[in-house]
């Protein structure tokens, strides 16, 4: 009786926060999408730097290839650096990104031939394009811009017609989603633009569908908040209503971003962990464009519920910290 009665009072003494961070713990719907479009859909290109060859300004947005390559064409300088932007509005906004890999394949039938690199290595970068661009008019002239920020470093290759595989391009993958008004996709580009290094991969133009550029993304959306229903009730009757925050999963910085309804002012977040306990909280003012940042970097991996009070309104979301 006496193992029984404890158990009653334990159950008793659950608060109605406790019981709704609980609930952030549940799994998460994980779904992978795999992209490899093709000559229809796919959006790249290559652009050439030779200016005396007449390629500087001529569009190669139907190229089977998707290359990197610092050459010489009748003793000029001849450098190609290939775009590629892949559509992501499939994937739901509230999602977390688990893992995102790109495949790049070698094109046995490309009239460059084969990888190459004489005297250095072939290494090269995979960067964020931040400017838009056009597949059917982009030149080396109206090139878009790039950032070197979370760039994708990648070595040089080992052999002639060595495929890359499943490259770690998760963080480009979330900075595109955290910023999509300057994010168009990715560059390929050597390291090194020094003659003589080639990289020869197929494009979204090839006819071999088996080695058009892939990009493999693996996602988990939180289950709604209250069982499916879009509001819930803590805490002596407040209203919850869920918010946006990435990224998600987050090791450092998330930016919240609060519903137009929100307004501006100022605003309190607290952060709650599975139990209930406060672990963390802030005051600050939002700006005009309802946007939040808080430092997730002292809380230990896990599962949170964040909660954000701005205008006699409350807003709350999980969060998991890797």
């Amino acid at each position: 009786m006496l193992s029984i009665t404890k158990t009653i009072i334990m159950k008793r003494t659950i608060t109605p926060l406790v019981a709704f961070c609980l609930m952030a713990a549940t799994s998460f719907a994980q779904t992978t999408i795999v992209l490899q479009p093709g000559p229809a859909d796919g959006k790249d290109a290559e652009i050439f730097s030779c200016v005396s060859c007449g390629y500087a300004g001529n569009n190669y947005g139907t190229k089977r290839d998707l290359n990197a390559i610092a050459w010489t064409k009748n003793g000029n300088n001849s450098n190609v650096r290939s775009l590629i932007q892949f559509d992501l509005s499939g994937i739901p906004a509230n999602a977390f990104i688990n893992s995102a890999t790109l495949s790049l394949y070698f094109n046995p039938t490309s009239e460059e031939g084969k990888h190459y690199c004489f005297p250095h290595s072939n290494s090269s970068y995979l960067e964020r394009i931040t400017s838009n661009w056009n597949e059917t008019t982009v030149t080396w002239n109206n090139q878009p811009t790039t950032t070197s920020q979370n760039r994708v470093s990648l070595g040089g290759t080992t052999s002639s017609t060595q495929s890359f595989t499943n490259i770690n391009v998760k963080q480009l993958i979330i900075d595109s989603r955290n910023n999509p008004a300057t994010s168009f996709g990715f560059m390929l580009r050597l390291q090194q633009e020094h003659k003589f290094k080639k990289l020869i991969f197929a494009s979204s133009d090839n006819s071999t569908a088996a080695i058009r550029p892939k990009l493999t993304i693996t996602y988990t959306v939180p289950a709604p908040i209250n069982g499916g229903h879009p509001m819930a009730r803590l805490d002596g009757g407040q209203t919850i209503t869920s918010l946006s925050i990435f990224p998600n999963p987050v090791s450092e910085t998330a930016t919240i971003q609060l519903p137009d309804e929100a307004g501006n002012g100022v605003v309190k977040v607290e952060v709650f962990n599975i139990l209930g306990k406060l672990c963390n909280w802030m005051e600050t003012n939002v700006n005009a464009d309802r946007i939040v940042k808080f430092d997730a970097s002292d809380l230990q991996q896990g599962v949170y519920v964040v909660k954000v009070f701005c205008n006699e309104k409350v807003y709350a979301q999980r969060i998991v910290v890797e």
